[in-house]
């Protein structure tokens, strides 16, 4: 007997172009990006679709952009803590004594 568990779903296999960028991730968004280049290139998308087509791939661009600017703010916040803690403490100065 075959559950769900052990089959492979409709969900699992279904295009996703539909769900919005943060439901797909970065990765998502970058796989959906590149098979809109891909039709664009090789003149696949209907011309009654093109500017759908075009104004996803803006949508999905734009929140890419922003989870990027949003990792490096980020980043910028936590590796001065790294390199803090891999710093020598600094020695006593001589006016110090």
């Amino acid at each position: 007997m075959n559950t769900d568990s052990d089959t492979p779903t409709d969900e699992h296999h279904r295009d996703r172009s539909g769900d919005a960028p943060g439901e797909l991730g970065f990765s998502g968004c970058l796989e959906e990006l590149d098979r809109i280049v891909r039709g664009l290139e090789t003149d696949s998308v209907d011309v009654d679709e093109l500017s759908e087509t075009v104004a996803r791939a803006a949508d999905l661009v734009e929140w890419c952009r922003t989870r990027l600017g949003d990792t490096r703010t980020r980043l910028e916040e936590v590796l001065p803590r790294l390199e803090l803690a891999d710093a020598p403490e600094p020695e006593p100065d001589a006016s110090d004594r």
